[in-house]
């Protein structure tokens, strides 16, 4: 298989190649402090070239170098994702992903072993476990959320205004990050729900790429082991535990409202809020569970006490 035989390990990497010159070149030399020009790039893509050789000629250091270049490359594009958010973000941001994918495919990683390496991959596995996703977008919640503990105050000239018109110099905005998407006018809140989806995207995508890196090297040669503990129900009910209290802005308690313009930010009434409807979250996977495993015991059942064929 190309993605495992060590001896095709020149075609991945010329994959890699191409694929940087598609997204820029993660290797370059910059002189003077202007922005790059054409002979920057020219200079960069030789050096990938060059770095992409050595690796099929099983250069180690060569890899770990682009491998880092590629990381820092989809982070650097990752934290733009608010401020830039369309699909040539994320498709540049899928491009450095395949080629760390590359970087670390077993044909490539058995490449730029020494000759005399006596191992094998026995087991490389790419798909993150169910848990490891949503910890990651568990993660972009919270600092989401947490962007609200600093609060701006009114504007200068702020006074009553038209009827039924609310003035932008009127508005306090909570530091939102890195986007403000929450504001407060006499007692009620304004949301900006655009701002707040590319702020939750852009946490979102760094935390899930954090982890997976994380979990990428030590764990994708392992082989997969069940656990007792179902570690994706236990963080799908947190995740939806902070997303209803996100979503109901404050039940039973108020987190976050509006007074006399500013918005008042109460991180321990969220954590309560929080914690209940984890518990009412957790309630409801124990009951769907128990009553999956009454039904499947109940299917066992009734195949065994069904008559084999031909019998009286």
């Amino acid at each position: 298989m190309l993605w495992r035989d060590p001896r095709r390990a020149g075609l991945l990497m010329a994959a890699y190649f191409l694929i940087s010159l598609a997204v820029g070149p993660s290797v370059f030399l910059k002189v003077g402090s202007g922005p790059p020009g054409v002979g920057t790039h020219v200079l960069g893509a030789l050096g990938t070239a060059f770095f992409s050789w050595r690796v099929t000629r099983g250069g180690r250091i060569s890899r770990m170098l682009l491998v880092m270049s590629a990381e820092i490359g989809f982070l650097t594009t990752a934290f733009e994702i608010a401020s830039r958010f369309g699909p040539l973000v994320y498709g540049v941001l899928i491009a450095y992903a395949a080629q760390i994918a590359l970087l670390l495919s077993p044909a490539v990683y058995q490449r730029t072993r020494p000759p005399d390496w006596a191992g094998r991959v026995r087991w490389t596995r790419v798909r993150p476990p169910l848990a490891l996703l949503v910890l990651g977008i568990l993660a972009g919640l919270v600092v989401t959320l947490l962007g609200l503990a600093h609060i701006g105050f009114p504007g200068s000239g702020c006074g009553d205004g038209d009827a039924g018109r609310v003035s932008m110099t009127c508005l306090t905005v909570v530091d939102g990050w890195p986007l403000r998407w929450l504001g407060g006018y006499r007692s009620a809140l304004v949301v900006d729900w655009a701002a707040m989806a590319r702020d939750l995207a852009q946490s979102t995508v760094i935390g899930v790429s954090v982890f997976y890196c994380c979990w990428l090297g030590p764990r994708t040669r392992e082989e997969p082991t069940r656990s007792r503990v179902p570690a994706a129900a236990i963080l799908g009910s947190v995740l939806a535990g902070l997303t209803f209290a996100a979503v109901t802005g404050g039940f039973p308690l108020t987190w976050v409202a509006a007074i006399q313009g500013v918005p008042m930010f109460s991180q321990r009434a969220l954590l309560v809020d929080t914690l209940l409807w984890t518990l009412v979250a957790l309630c409801g996977c124990l009951v769907a569970r128990l009553l999956v495993r009454s039904r499947g015991r109940r299917r066992g059942g009734v195949e065994t006490v069904r008559p084999a064929d031909g019998g009286e």
